[in-house]
């Protein structure tokens, strides 16, 4: 088996180090070169200067054997990627005449002309491999000396990503034997503390899969990441360790298992969809300071049709009382805020909506608001079943701290309320088997 090689990328703009772009490229690259079994180092944003990114790649194959330099492939002056990493190669610029016709070919199918600053896009280095960009103007280039790799990709998302799935990656692939698979298990109900304390032994132990844990948004995340001459032997190791995790003290609090970043990225909205599916049950919700937070994320997923039957936006007392059937003596004994009013509100909505399983929200996001009873990141939950499914009901009041800022207040009370909810629906399905 070859050495394992090591990778680097470099973003090059200085819009990048402005903050006038967000630099996507670089999470996508991790991603796929994960897939490829190329560890990746360190990433590195430079600005458009010759001498800085000179540096750059200097201290780059000091450590790692390839790198990826994504943007400054244009036509214009301040676009000095490819004549730098040719310099740092010793490489000449020459005309590569595909470039040209497919260039001036793009050109033209736009109806627009062809002008001489456009000529630069034309030149590759000597000798290197030129990926074809069939959705913009700048080819990517690959340069293999030494030893030493570069690969150079255009800076637009989309080019990079459709030139890298369809070119790059056959290109790379000969320089690692082996990939990488990873699997998360998700937790809620357990910190991240707690739940490193109880594999840290698993953690230090484990070379191949390796283990662990991260505090997600809505979660706590235990990320088992195994290295393998093919996916289907990594992903063995992942499932044989995931299962001895399971049998740990922690198995009891994990609610979702992901292979992909965008599952693990909205874990608590496909695992409601899910659960609810499998159950063949309904959902709705009645929201309060999330303000429809939990239908949107839902319906940001296909298949929610399925499953949501609708929302209630509760903001003022009197659609609480007039829409969700909250009595004024709860509003005037307890508050709005309250885990009294949250069950009102969450029966209000199951019957109003028709749905099988509802959670109600309400709280004080911020910044103003709060009491020194009731201090800003309070917020009340509840989850109600249909009187169809024996109208159980279970209320929950949450302390987020007052530091945090009104959206994630509200982007942690939509997450808590939807655990809730397949907690729920799970425990209906229990009776139903």
């Amino acid at each position: 088996m070859q050495n394992h090689i090591s990778a680097e990328i470099i973003s090059v703009g200085t819009e990048l180090l402005l903050g006038d772009i967000t630099n996507t490229n670089t999470a996508y690259l991790a991603r796929r070169l994960a897939v490829l079994g190329i560890p990746l180092y360190r990433q590195t944003v430079v600005g458009d200067n010759d001498t800085r990114l000179t540096q750059a790649l200097q201290e780059a194959y000091n450590r790692s054997e390839l790198v990826i330099l994504t943007g400054g492939l244009g036509p214009t002056c301040d676009d000095i990627t490819k004549e730098t990493v040719a310099q740092y190669f010793s490489l000449p610029l020459e005309e590569d005449a595909p470039t040209r016709a497919a260039i001036e070919s793009y050109f033209h199918a736009k109806g627009r002309s062809f002008t001489e600053n456009n000529y630069k896009q034309c030149l590759v280095p000597a000798g290197a491999t030129v990926f074809t960009n069939s959705w913009g103007t700048a080819p990517g280039i690959g340069i293999e000396q030494d030893g030493k790799y570069a690969v150079l990709l255009p800076g637009p998302p989309h080019e990079l990503k459709l030139m890298f799935e369809e070119t790059v990656m056959p290109w790379l692939s000969r320089l690692s034997p082996d990939t990488l698979y990873s699997l998360n298990l998700h937790l809620t109900g357990i910190g991240e503390g707690k739940a490193e304390s109880v594999l840290r032994e698993m953690m230090d132990s484990g070379e191949n899969p390796t283990i662990a844990p991260y505090a997600g948004e809505d979660d706590v995340r235990i990320r088992i990441t195994a290295r393998a001459e093919s996916e289907e032997q990594a992903k063995e190791m992942c499932t044989a360790a995931a299962e001895k995790i399971r049998e740990t003290a922690v198995g009891k609090y994990i609610f979702a298992c992901t292979d992909t970043p965008e599952a693990a990225a909205a874990v608590v909205e496909h695992t409601l969809l899910s659960v609810f599916s499998k159950h063949g049950l309904t959902f709705g919700a009645a929201e309060s300071c999330t303000g429809g937070m939990v239908c949107e994320r839902i319906t940001a997923l296909p298949g929610a049709s399925a499953v949501l039957q609708g929302g209630i936006v509760s903001y003022a007392n009197t659609v609480k009382t007039g829409v969700l059937g909250v009595s004024q003596e709860i509003l005037d004994t307890y508050g709005a805020v309250s885990e009294p009013c949250a069950a009102q509100m969450a029966v209000g909505a199951a019957a109003q909506l028709g749905c099988d399983i509802a959670v109600a929200i309400t709280g004080i996001a911020g910044p103003d608001g709060g009491t020194a009873e009731k201090p800003v990141g309070t917020v009340c939950f509840a989850v109600a079943c249909s009187g169809s499914l024996g109208g159980q009901l279970h209320t929950y009041t949450e302390h987020y701290r007052s530091g945090l800022t009104r959206e994630r207040i509200r982007r942690l009370a939509s997450g808590r309320a939807m655990q809730m909810a397949i907690a729920a629906a799970k425990e209906v399905g229990a009776r139903q088997a």
